[in-house]
């Protein structure tokens, strides 16, 4: 049966059935009103083909995986840290793809448009934005991650289905990562202008109600995880922006991102519960935001790619990690060094084994196929059949970017808070030190720490009770430089910005990053922002990934030379 058919009968709907039939091709255009909707599964299908990449290129390199004697040696090389130009794992094309499949989509959707003269349904009117904007985020994201990975890429606009001519100035730009960050944050901040109107970047797309238009249908709901939420790219890439920036420029984007994440996870908590927070919940439920095929947990997901494998839909995170798994695989391991920076409780750990354990007696990195909570072991019974969801962005990560911009505007109490053990454990009584409507401005002390929404984070308070990044994975506190409360105004405000402190506390993050990412395809590039914004200092790479391997020299070597991923496009 045809996709748009199956959707359309709302009954036993398979939006992930990529069929070639099913899906738009470039030299086909939208003829009519359900087209759209093909169009936009292409978007999704190079999603698919992109969800695993940076796994598998940037992981092995970080300081967690090492390859075992069973890897294909292309993925044995980018372990070892030898040249990646060339190395097939190393190849950007899905991410360009993924780029040219939303130029591709917007450029026919606009011809549609004009067509008809905008003679739609009601309901293409309230769809056509949203899928614009929902694919302007994609792009958005290709970019996001051809700059954290490789540090530069080509920007282009135009309806292209081949990636050639390259040195053609007038089709491609070529950006360094200050300017993918500048070409990525306009796009969000101004969207575009489509199908007669101008489109905002944020719109998002309910697809429960496009299957159900009478009031939804909630077995559709992780459907609207497909795309990368507008807060969590911009809030990223301005973090990645202020690496390059003057000092006020670096301000502005920090205060941004405080203002708006805050905001963010305020009004998530006001109206979704303890979505997105560090909270009991986390320990309880952390095997469930990766131990699953589709919906994950909903309350820390906040974008994922998608696979189905009863459509054919693969990714090859089991094959990779299991070595169990009935076939040539088994490929990445846990490096025993990189299990000694988590303490006994930690449930990252290998002692609480619900991310790493000992399977077919091998170590294994079990966090998307196998969990022994309540003994349930693998997800299928067939283990080439598991297709985990691979998350985009979570809840976690709104607390890296929070932490991180309290600690670049001074605030360092609420910095280490956040890190640590949270708001519940820094003020049990469920009070900040100085009450948020005492702030007159002149109290430097207070001025520069907590904001009135903090208050809401509080249990006592009708909050969910934040017990902060370590508390809610039973990690290990962070013991960081602190000033005494009997110091003197000027003496805080200079400790407040001293340069040594805040590098030690976004050290502090960096460390703490490594363990709550692994295997994501995240936690490398997050040693490269730290190294690209203390002048390019490799040796924060290198301290952190240099305990797995017994001779390091070649680590060292390579990233003196670059720590971006080197490819050459021609």
């Amino acid at each position: 049966m045809p996709l748009l058919a199956v959707l359309l009968g709302f009954a036993s709907c398979q939006f992930f059935e990529t069929d070639p039939d099913n899906v738009l091709n470039e030299d086909q255009y939208i003829a009519k009103e359900s087209e759209m909707y093909r169009g936009f599964l292409g978007i999704i299908t190079r999603m698919q083909e992109a969800g695993d990449h940076a796994i598998f290129l940037t992981d092995p390199r970080s300081n967690y995986l090492e390859a075992t004697g069973n890897a294909p040696i292309a993925l044995q090389n980018l372990y070892r840290y030898e040249s990646t130009d060339g190395n097939e794992y190393a190849d950007p094309k899905p991410y360009y793809a993924l780029i040219v499949s939303c130029n591709d989509f917007m450029t026919k959707l606009d011809d549609f448009y004009n067509r008809v003269d905008g003679a739609l349904s009601d309901s293409a009117k309230v769809h056509i934005p949203r899928l614009v904007s929902s694919a302007l985020r994609h792009k958005v994201w290709g970019y996001y991650m051809l700059g954290r990975i490789y540090g530069e890429a080509y920007w282009y606009d135009t309806n292209m289905t081949e990636l050639d001519n390259l040195d053609n100035g007038k089709v491609f730009t070529k950006l360094d990562m200050k300017g993918i960050c500048d070409y990525c944050i306009d796009l969000l901040d101004n969207g575009i202008e489509l199908c007669g109107q101008h489109i905002p970047a944020d719109l998002e797309m309910d697809w429960t109600y496009w299957v159900n238009p009478m009031g939804g249908n909630a077995a559709y709901q992780y459907w609207n995880l497909m795309t990368p939420r507008w807060i969590n790219l911009r809030a990223e890439l301005a973090s990645w922006r202020t690496n390059y920036e003057d000092e006020a420029a670096a301000h502005a984007d920090w205060q941004w991102v405080r203002d708006n994440v805050l905001k963010y996870l305020t009004e998530s908590l006001v109206n979704g519960g303890h979505w997105y927070s560090c909270t009991m919940q986390i320990i309880l439920e952390y095997p469930n935001i990766f131990w699953t095929e589709q919906v994950a947990y909903e309350p820390q997901i906040m974008g994922a790619v998608f696979y189905d494998y009863q459509n054919k839909q693969t990714n090859r995170l089991v094959q990779y990690f299991c070595p169990e798994y009935p076939a040539d695989g088994y490929y990445l391991k846990p490096a025993e060094k990189a299990l000694e920076i988590y303490n006994e409780s930690d449930i990252r750990g290998p002692h609480q084994r619900l991310v790493c354990n000992t399977l077919g007696g091998q170590l294994a990195f079990s966090k998307y196929y196998y969990t022994r909570l309540n003994n349930q072991g693998y997800l299928r019974q067939n283990i080439f059949e598991i297709q985990p969801t691979i998350p985009i962005f979570r809840g976690h990560d709104l607390h890296f970017l929070l932490a991180e911009a309290e600690n670049h505007l001074g605030h360092w109490d609420v910095a280490k808070t956040l890190l640590n053990t949270g708001l519940l454990n820094r003020f049990p009584g469920g009070r900040l030190t100085v009450p948020a409507d005492s702030l007159d401005g002149q109290a430097i002390w207070s001025e520069y720490y907590w904001a009135s929404e903090d208050v809401n984070w509080f249990a006592p308070s009708g909050g969910y009770g934040d017990i902060g990044i370590v508390g809610a994975n039973r990690g290990k506190e962070y013991d960081l430089p602190v000033i005494s409360e009997d110091a003197t105004e000027e003496e805080k405000l200079a400790f407040a910005f001293d340069k040594d402190r805040i590098k030690a506390y976004d050290l502090a993050l960096a460390d703490e990053y490594l363990k709550e990412f692994t295997g994501e395809g995240k936690s490398y590039s997050y040693l490269v922002k730290m190294a690209e914004r203390y002048d390019k200092d490799y040796k924060i790479v290198f301290d952190r990934v240099k305990a797995k391997y017994a001779d390091a020299s070649q680590v060292e070597a390579s990233l003196q030379k670059k720590y971006f991923i080197d490819w050459t496009l021609e």
